[in-house]
């Protein structure tokens, strides 16, 4: 028995340190004591989540822990301690994900799982209509806020007061259903549409679903049905049934059962359909087949005939409306969703990209509440097997003592955040609140943008080049051998290192008396956040600049900002990048999503100017500048970069969320016929013009402010989203780059012959081909 023991005890040591090995760097960022270590690998090593032991749900009337009146709770239960006192850090818990998932697959899953859409309308409360008429809304209790809830609505939906009221009677009060009823309207689903597109679909998919009408296709929760007939008679004698299932389920995930009136279908082990069919059939022909994500069912009747439904009882659904009813769980649910990083590889499998999974905790989980002062700490930790199996949790611990009956609660807000205003602003994408600071802390940003405007002033640029020195020998560190070729045709010479170059291109270092790629500006364009912080401060409000918010300090204003324009679209971007790993940018609608991003390192969000050519594209067209140790600025003018980006569309309408997929690059006469056709000849001229003044006021205000050191240079990459502008397009400054020159330096056609061309421009011979001067 000893014997036995030490065995056991040798191989769980063994266990342990590998466990401690490959988890220690995320054991260290959850700040979980040390002494917690081992009990957590022990209650992963035998799966068990035994918080249930030591708490319970409970009900209270203590509503202390509020946001201005407005809970503080996901869950309508809350979790005391029911056990003797637990102190602080004395034991670790384990609780479950009710649900992992990513933002593409997100409505599918829904789609293809009725029993989580169960589970996730329970949890939001939204239910998807069943056709009763409503019951009509204590008018009493809708006065007494009408006056308030009513210029909020027609502000943040740009309708009338009168059709603000009309809309907050029918969703009862809710200000939020109501804006989301107004612009559904503007967007051209209004109720006379709806109502004729409902009338439409009950007619294709089987009127009221009283059973009587002749119909040949209809829809319901779980499953799709198609009646025909197998030898073109006048009757149909078979019907498909078909359920969508997840891609990954094979044969041996279904259980299938049939009889002549009965159907029983378990996929992963959960029914789907077990009932009685409306008329019997030949169980004996019953076939069924899983591809690509759909399970089809063939039955073959006894008699022909119409059926008004498959499975007695079932209820018909619009497919278009339960799509739209799924987005609104989705929409909701990120009150809910919290996240974290993984690196998967891109869908070229050339380079790896940083992708978020996001998750919803069981309703233990769900039922610790927030607080300011919390009494436990929740973090997700991703359990990684021998076999490389990934299993997320939460790690859940005390962090101060507990006594018995009290609330757990902990804070739900990032660890770093904690600045009281900004705090509060997050928990308003959590908690509903009252909006007004958030729009009074957006109107004071508007109010200090417009004055930096009015102040600033810009340096003057440099008109020509006082030496007469003429760099003959340039270091470039890790040069492209395309790069290199381009340098040596130019009768250049490539210096092994820097110290016996003329100029020295490389931003990683600087060495006195030679200019080098290394101009104060790359701290200033090299991190969005940073950026969005100088064009603030600097530049101010312009017309041409799409608003951007640094998402660590202006939550606020950033929130205030989307309730004043509910229609506006977001780009999120991610510095928190890690060399040769990508981060995906985020284009949304939806400031709650953005919001939540916050906890997964996006840290800036820049409004997208409404798209000029075409709703499913987002045209972006880059200019390059060349910025000189003596202020001298060139735009190269030899080639305009235009890239593309697909917007992934639901019916007319892009996705409110969305990955943005990579940029295609386009050949700039191609963009150029598109606007000459849309907005007439000349256009693509004028934009490029009009692009090139934009970047001369920039840099003249970033010199205004003592950016240049008089020794270095720089060339940086402007990048402007194309955007209606009353009858023509125009740029919008997204954001700005510093361009670099090693192997990296990809970014698009032209790249390798204008390193010898910066040369040039360095040395007072830029060519006028290559490059336009600008001028004060």
């Amino acid at each position: 028995m000893d014997r036995l023991l030490a065995e056991a005890e040798n191989a769980f040591t063994r266990d342990y340190s590998w466990f401690e090995t490959t988890h220690r760097q995320q054991l260290e960022t959850l700040d979980l004591p040390r002494e917690l270590w081992q009990p957590l690998f022990k209650k992963i090593s035998t799966n068990t989540l035994d918080i249930g032991n030591y708490v319970v749900f409970c009900e209270t009337e203590d509503d202390s822990n509020n946001v201005d009146g407005g809970s503080k709770r996901l869950s309508e239960h809350r979790l005391c301690l029911a056990k003797d006192n637990l102190e602080e850090a004395s034991d670790v818990f384990l609780v479950d994900h009710a649900w992992t998932t990513t933002v593409a697959k997100a409505a599918n899953e829904l789609n293809e799982i009725p029993e989580l859409l169960d589970r996730m309308e329970r949890l939001t409360g939204i239910y998807e209509p069943t056709g009763k008429v409503p019951s009509m809304p204590d008018t009493e209790s809708l006065d007494a806020t009408m006056s308030v809830n009513v210029p909020i609505v027609a502000s943040q939906a740009g309708i009338s007061e009168e059709r603000a009221r009309k809309l907050l009677c029918r969703t009862g009060g809710d200000i939020v259903e109501a804006i989301v009823l107004a612009n559904d309207e503007i967007s051209g689903m209004s109720d006379t549409q709806n109502d004729i597109q409902a009338k439409i679909i009950e007619q294709l998919s089987g009127g009221d679903g009283s059973g009587d009408e002749q119909v040949l296709e209809w829809s319901t929760r779980k499953y799709s049905c198609t009646q025909y007939s197998l030898d073109d008679g006048a009757l149909p004698d078979a019907i498909d049934i078909r359920i969508p299932v997840p891609a990954y389920v094979t044969r041996s995930d279904v259980k299938f059962s049939v009889s002549q009136k009965h159907l029983s279908v378990l996929v992963l082990g959960n029914v789907v359909i077990d009932g009685d069919l409306h008329a019997n059939i030949s169980a004996e022909e019953a076939t069924w087949t899983t591809d690509s994500g759909v399970l089809t069912i063939t039955l073959v009747k006894k008699q022909p005939e119409y059926w008004p439904v498959a499975i007695t009882g079932e209820h018909r659904i619009s497919p278009a409306a339960h799509r739209k009813h799924i987005l609104h769980v989705c929409n909701d649910l990120w009150r809910y969703f919290q996240g974290y990083d993984y690196v998967a590889r891109s869908l070229d499998q050339q380079s790896l990209v940083k992708c978020t999974n996001w998750y919803i905790q069981d309703e233990v989980g769900l039922a610790i509440e927030h607080s300011d002062s919390p009494n436990m700490r929740s973090l997700p930790f991703i359990y990684l097997d021998k076999q490389g199996q990934m299993t997320p949790f939460n790690v859940v611990w005390p962090i101060q003592p507990i006594t018995k009956g009290q609330v757990l609660s902990r804070d739900y807000c990032p660890r770093w955040l904690t600045d009281p205003e900004q705090r509060k602003g997050y928990l308003h994408a959590i908690f509903k609140s009252p909006t007004q600071f958030l729009l009074d802390a957006y109107k004071t940003l508007v109010e200090g943008w417009a004055n930096v405007a009015k102040n600033a002033k810009g340096a003057v640029l440099t008109k020509s080049y006082v030496s007469d020195a003429q760099a003959k020998t340039v270091y470039i560190r890790d040069a492209s051998a395309e790069v290199k070729n381009a340098v040596e045709s130019a009768g250049l010479c490539l210096a092994d290192s820097a110290d016996t170059a003329d100029i020295v291109f490389d931003s990683s270092t600087e060495i006195d008396g030679k200019p080098t790629s290394k101009h104060p500006l790359n701290s200033v364009f090299g991190s969005n956040e940073i950026t969005v912080k100088a064009l603030q401060a600097i530049v101010g409000a312009k017309e041409w600049l799409c608003p951007g918010f640094d998402m660590k300090s202006q939550i606020c204003e950033f929130i205030g900002a989307a309730l004043m324009d509910s229609n506006s679209w977001w780009l999120l971007s991610n510095d928190q990048t890690t060399q040769n790993i990508q981060s995906q940018a985020i284009f949304t609608s939806d400031w709650v999503a953005a919001v939540r991003h916050v906890d997964v390192g996006y840290t800036t969000a820049v409004k997208c100017a409404p798209p000029a050519i075409a709703s499913n594209h987002l045209y972006v067209v880059e200019k390059r500048a060349l910025l000189t140790p003596d202020d001298r600025l060139y735009i190269w003018s030899k080639n305009t970069w235009v890239y593309r980006h697909t917007i992934q569309m639901s019916e007319k309408n892009p996705e409110p969320y969305q990955a943005l997929l990579a940029a295609e690059e386009v050949p700039k006469d191609t963009l150029a016929q598109l606007l000459a056709k849309q907005f007439g000849k000349g256009a693509f001229e004028k934009l490029n013009r009009d692009a090139d003044v934009i970047v001369a006021d920039i840099i003249r205000l970033m010199l205004g402010e003592g950016s240049s050191d008089g020794k270095n240079f720089g060339l940086f990459s402007f990048s402007f989203a194309l955007g209606r502008h009353y009858d023509s397009v125009s740029p919008f400054l997204h954001h700005v780059k510093p361009v670099p020159f090693s192997k990296s330096f990809d970014g698009g056609s032209g790249n390798a012959t204008i390193v010898p061309e910066v040369v040039a421009a360095l040395s007072g011979s830029a060519d006028p081909n290559c490059w336009k001067q600008i001028e004060n």
